[in-house]
């Protein structure tokens, strides 16, 4: 027992078929299996004070998140939502800015103005908003949770549950990978273990969501989006214990900024010397502690920002009567930043001339502008504030 894992032989047979020499003639790579978690006490593998630390980073985050009251909450939770989901799919290339995302997500009425990265990114909003909300009130979470999260993420190409075939990152093929993840049929128990082990360790949710998020990674369970999946689920661990409450850490903004260490903790943690895991543990933790209190920082930050776009919205609003539909709909900018007169009327029970009226007050008003760009013959409005609150926190 060890929290090293192991690395194993794999041969990729010839396929004559191939693009390149490599492939037509095969040949022998490595792919690696993490350690069971279950039955071993990982977290006494860390340092004295990295683990106080986290402690006091996590009672700092739970603070930050408690001072937060209830009307500014409402605020700032869709925004975050969606700049970190906007960052968690630019760490895997997928590129998308907040009003393209808000395009893609009005739905049918404007469907030949969608893409095929800005549903992917509308996806990942949705998904990290189930584990959230889905996973935080469960003591116990099942493979087929785990599925849900990444099925939401619709990652196109990809089969839903668990994979059947190999995976690899980097290079096109296993020979040429710099990284195996575990053969197919080790990933239901790996999996198993993961999840036993996130219900059943005890450890500080900090430090689990680090532990967990380590190995979800290197057991990598599905055929693509595992890295917009892993941290989804960082989300539900840290809501389900307390660290964060009804809101939401921008733990991928904070990553997307150090990237490159990122991948690299991740890659240096999968040896099979005993030594080098609990030095490359400690490592990892101690970098997702550092990006958490990084991420607390940020949350502060939107918050900030977030009053400043209260005290704006209001200043542009005033005077209007508070049962008018220009005023009911300036709530809802915030979780759908654009809007087109039929959205309005079908989120408010108006009609369509009271709709195109709130749209013409709000317009008036400077909160909705016309689109611009490739979305300048649509018939969306966009509220510019809100946008550039999300793009700034992404």
């Amino acid at each position: 027992m060890g929290i090293h894992g192991s690395w194993l032989p794999g041969r990729q047979q010839p396929d004559f078929r191939g693009a390149t020499a490599a492939e037509r003639r095969g040949g022998a790579y490595s792919y690696y299996v993490p350690a069971r978690l279950v039955e071993q006490d990982v977290g006494a593998l860390l340092g004295r004070e990295l683990r106080e630390e986290a402690l006091e980073i996590a009672s700092l985050i739970t603070a930050t998140s408690a001072q937060v009251d209830e009307a500014t909450r409402r605020g700032i939770y869709p925004l975050l939502l969606r700049s970190e989901s906007i960052a968690s799919s630019r760490i895997e290339r997928v590129n998308a800015s907040g009003r393209d995302v808000s395009y893609a997500q009005l739905g049918d009425q404007q469907d030949h103005l969608r893409n095929h990265e800005a549903m992917s990114v509308a996806r990942n909003v949705q998904a990290t908003r189930d584990a959230i909300e889905e996973l935080a009130g469960r003591d116990e979470w099942t493979i087929g949770d785990v599925e849900q999260v990444h099925r939401a993420l619709g990652v196109v190409g990809a089969s839903e549950g668990l994979r059947r075939v190999d995976v690899w990152i980097g290079g096109r093929d296993k020979l040429r990978a710099e990284y195996v993840a575990p053969s197919p049929g080790e990933v239901p128990a790996l999996v198993e273990d993961f999840l036993q082990y996130l219900s059943s360790s005890g450890e500080h949710p900090l430090l689990l969501a680090a532990i967990g998020h380590l190995q979800f990674e290197s057991i990598h369970p599905f055929e693509d989006g595992n890295g917009r999946a892993g941290r989804a689920l960082i989300h539900a661990v840290l809501e389900r214990g307390g660290v964060v409450r009804s809101g939401l850490l921008p733990v991928s903004t904070a990553i997307r900024a150090r990237e490159r260490e990122y991948v690299q903790h991740l890659s240096t943690s999968r040896t099979d010397d005993p030594s080098e895991a609990a030095e490359a543990l400690n490592a990892w933790v101690r970098f997702f502690v550092e990006i958490a209190a990084e991420a607390c920082e940020r949350m502060q930050g939107v918050q900030d920002e977030n009053r400043a776009l209260d005290t704006l919205l209001a200043e542009k609003a005033a005077g209007l009567r508070a049962d008018s539909s220009a005023r009911r709909i300036l709530p809802v900018l915030r979780e759908q930043p654009v809007v087109t007169a039929k959205f309005i009327a079908e989120q408010l029970g108006v009609s369509a001339v009271a709709a195109h009226r709130a749209v013409d007050t709000l317009v008036t008003r400077g909160i909705l502008t016309p689109g611009t760009g490739r979305y300048r013959r649509s018939e969306a409005f966009q509220a510019d504030d809100v946008l550039r609150v999300i793009d700034g926190a992404s």
